[in-house]
């Protein structure tokens, strides 16, 4: 599906540019970051980074959404890429994408609010594109996709019915608030197809980011990888009220081996 994006003012697209308090840490860390090209995005603009050590070594990866373009996306889905910097390879990720869901989606009852889904994919778009749409119930059955093996998701988590075309089935963490007892505000899930995970998912909805700080929330690690890469234990959602933007990391990545 094509979206056709409203244009943007010089100053707008200036907006990721100002990182006042990421620059000032970068002068104590010695660190660096790199940022994609901005994407007009509502009444704003959005961009993907990753940030390294002095040496080079992919510290951490994420976007950043300027205040205004997380509060204009009106009523409409709508799912924006972003492409990362040229400067620097963080395998296995390949682009990130943004999806907008004003009324949420399945299951009911559990996350049919409204709420963003962050998609750090580690396949192409080209491999997302091979992705089918797969009913959730055929007959009053829930149909599966190919579970991935033990061990590649962490423990408790659990792969939901039917795949979604152009992304692949999503797994869910059983002991996250939404399962508990609690109400969903922000989640991570793990993505796949056919057994293999392709991309790592934070989902966070509009009434969290309206009241937010920042928060960082530990990743629940599976014991094994099927692409060599660097990954993160954690996962953070910031507001920075200078210049007005949200950040969505993922942290401390390390690397690891493929099993």
């Amino acid at each position: 599906m094509a979206f056709v994006f409203p244009a943007c003012s010089e100053q707008e697209l200036a907006e990721p540019k100002l990182q006042s308090t990421a620059q000032e840490q970068a002068k104590v860390d010695k660190t660096k970051t790199f940022y994609g090209p901005a994407v007009p995005m509502g009444r704003g603009v959005g961009r993907a980074w990753v940030m390294v050590s002095a040496n080079g070594t992919p510290l951490s990866i994420g976007v950043d959404l300027s205040a205004k373009s997380v509060m204009s996306q009106g009523d409409a889905i709508k799912e924006y890429t972003f492409q990362l910097p040229h400067q620097v390879a963080v395998p296995p990720y390949d682009h990130i994408e943004l999806g907008w869901n004003p009324e949420g989606h399945d299951p009911a009852g559990v996350y049919d609010v409204p709420h963003f889904d962050l998609h750090f994919y580690m396949v192409t778009p080209a491999e997302q594109a091979t992705v089918p749409f797969l009913a959730p119930v055929v007959n009053g059955k829930p149909v599966f996709d190919l579970f991935p093996a033990p061990g590649y998701l962490p423990e408790k988590y659990q792969m939901g019915p039917g795949l979604v075309p152009n992304m692949g089935a999503h797994s869910v963490d059983m002991l996250a608030p939404e399962y508990t007892g609690g109400v969903f505000t922000r989640t991570f899930i793990y993505g796949s197809y056919q057994g293999h995970i392709t991309f790592l998912e934070p989902m966070f909805t509009l009434a969290y980011l309206q009241t937010l700080g920042s928060e960082t929330i530990p990743i629940r690690q599976p014991q094994f990888v099927g692409r060599a890469g660097y990954y993160p234990t954690s996962y953070t959602i910031s507001y920075d009220n200078s210049p007005k933007e949200y950040r969505i990391s993922l942290n401390n990545l390390t690397y690891r081996t493929a099993q």
